[in-house]
């Protein structure tokens, strides 16, 4: 076995007054800067670059430091298979040379080598010490000179950071296994991993790409007994992570994935963004949206009441459950058209759908029931822009003004519609100022026949004076001989309608003139072709041709056009 002597360092002095730095972020980063300074002044220093760091043998114990009668001596553990590049000296007398240190297990000694010149091409070898080595190497220089330096300075022995983590790494046999520890060990064992394949990315870099290509390691993957990490590497941009978790509560909207799916999915592919920050976010547009649009709550029970809710912070924020408590306590919603319109058309503008040079909005109002589930009905108002003509057919683009359960009846649209119809008075004749423009309102009503009935006030869409727009009777349905033309005017309903055959109220939206409310297309539409249908199938009977072969006709043709359809 070797002596101490033979594979421990020489002497180095210290001092009360010695103060010793030693800049770095290894192993982060392979180069170390080591400075001796006495009173804040620099005495000495020398650059490191690791080459390689080299491993502890495992014949040799814990080096301990002994007592002398000259000076005190500090004694270090010298690594194997170890490589370092030291630069010390300014200007002309600045000298770098290579140093390595190899352990032979067969003779139990260190071969300490110096390699130095414009190549490292000269080398020094010496078995004895880091310091004999030194010595030998300042001898082949200056053979006439008896100038000395510091073997374990020169080797780099001193180095606390390089000796704390080959310690880390020879322990790597005590380790627990990952299943005995617990989550905090885990997470920084994931991070040391991490920071070692950081440091060996940024020093290979070089020797790969070009200098001027901007490589950068954003994350790393790995699973340890089927457990899956991922490391993310620097500071996250807010910005691209916002807009990111944005674009998934859009298409978890879209595609109507509910909250438990989703969670279900984040489960299974642990890239996908947790669900809770998705939950948040939407609480998080929902709260902006509200104070950008405030909502109403009114109390359809009793219709005297129509007040601003503040929105405490929420509870439960399934929207499936607040529906459903919405509904049980018989509550309709409104929503201010002017917030709406103060939010959309700077959008608008900047979309070049509307024109600051010509500053007319032209402005529809729709209305409909629909059930939901089999025992509620619903009422729905909105409104949407008409100059945004390539998304008339798009839901989205319709606003939702009023949504309350219930039916279609004319003193609940009367009650519930009573702020709207107030706004739109105001924007008929005040016009409505946004980013400096004064828009004007082209105004129009646009539902089906018996919706748009109880808004003009008519006594139904099936009296003897059925027709909102002239004074046609139900005796006189058929007659071409007439022509047939716009008779009524809005004014005159709106102060003389109990005089004007088939009006009972006063119309609701009186500021639209009778020109521009039209019937949806669509519902008549589809009334005229299952009017039409059901005398296709009433001639086919009366011919005596309903049999199974005309049956499989027309069950493939509708299979054809892609229409569910069965007799």
């Amino acid at each position: 076995m070797a002596s101490d002597s033979e594979y421990n360092s020489d002497q180095e002095n210290v001092t009360n007054k010695l103060c010793i730095k030693e800049e770095t972020t290894y192993p982060l980063s392979n180069k170390i800067l080591y400075k001796e300074c006495v009173n804040n002044v620099t005495r000495r220093s020398f650059n490191y670059i690791i080459i390689k760091e080299g491993v502890y043998p495992n014949q040799l114990e814990l080096s301990t430091p002994r007592k002398t009668n000259k000076r005190p001596v500090k004694l270090y553990k010298i690594p194997h298979n170890y490589i370092i590049e030291t630069t010390w000296g300014r200007k002309t007398k600045k000298r770098t040379v290579h140093c390595e240190i190899d352990y032979n297990n067969e003779t139990h000694t260190f071969q300490f080598r110096i390699k130095y010149g414009s190549n490292f091409q000269n080398i020094i070898s010496s078995n004895k010490s880091t310091s004999n080595a030194a010595s030998l190497y300042e001898q082949a220089l200056n053979p006439d000179l008896k100038a000395t330096i510091s073997g374990p300075l020169l080797f780099g022995l001193q180095l606390s950071s390089v000796q704390k983590e080959r310690e880390s790494k020879r322990r790597g046999n005590l380790i627990k296994p990952a299943l005995n520890c617990t989550s905090s060990t885990l997470e920084k064992r994931a991070k040391k991993i991490a920071t070692n394949i950081q440091s060996n990315f940024k020093n290979n870099i070089n020797k790969i790409y070009h200098s001027s290509d901007k490589v950068t390691l954003k994350s790393i993957e790995f699973s340890i007994n089927q457990m899956e990490y991922q490391i993310n590497y620097g500071s996250k941009n807010q910005l691209e992570e916002n807009n990111h978790i944005q674009s998934i509560v859009k298409a978890v909207d879209y595609g109507k994935i509910s909250r438990d799916s989703y969670r279900d999915l984040a489960i299974a592919d642990y890239h996908l963004t947790r669900e809770y920050a998705i939950s948040n976010k939407r609480i998080e547009i929902t709260n902006y949206m509200n104070q950008k649009i405030k909502l109403s709550l009114v109390d359809m029970k009793e219709k005297d009441i129509l007040e601003n809710i503040e929105f405490e912070e929420l509870n439960i924020t399934d929207p499936e459950i607040v529906q459903e408590v919405l509904d049980t306590m018989g509550l309709g919603v409104c929503r201010s058209v002017k917030d709406i319109l103060y939010y959309i058309i700077p959008h608008l503008q900047k979309e070049s759908i509307l024109d600051s040079s010509n500053p007319i909005i032209h402005l529809r109002i729709s209305g409909d029931g629909r059930n939901v589930g089999r025992k509620i009905k619903h009422v729905m108002i909105t409104f949407m822009i008409l100059n945004h003509e390539s998304h008339h057919h798009n839901s989205d683009y319709h606003y939702t003004i009023a949504l309350y359960p219930g039916t279609e009846k004319y003193d609940t649209l009367k009650f519930i519609l009573n702020p709207f119809i107030e706004e739109l008075h105001s924007l008929k004749k005040d016009e409505l100022e946004i980013t400096g423009i004064l828009w004007k309102f082209e105004l129009y009503f646009s539902s089906d026949w018996k919706f748009l009935a109880i808004c003009l006030g008519l006594n139904g869409p099936t009296s003897k004076y059925f027709c909102p727009w002239c004074l046609c009777s139900k005796n006189q349905i058929g007659d071409l001989s007439k022509d047939w033309c716009i008779e009524k005017n809005m004014d005159e309903i709106f102060k003389n309608y109990n005089n004007i055959n088939g009006h009972i109220s006063s119309p609701l939206f009186c500021m639209i003139p009778i020109d521009n409310i039209v019937f949806d297309e669509l519902h008549v539409l589809l009334r005229i072709t299952d009017r039409l249908w059901e005398l296709v199938l009433s001639e086919i009977k009366e011919l005596g041709l309903f049999n199974n072969i005309t049956r499989k006709i027309i069950l493939d043709e509708m299979k054809r056009l892609k229409i569910s359809f069965q007799f």
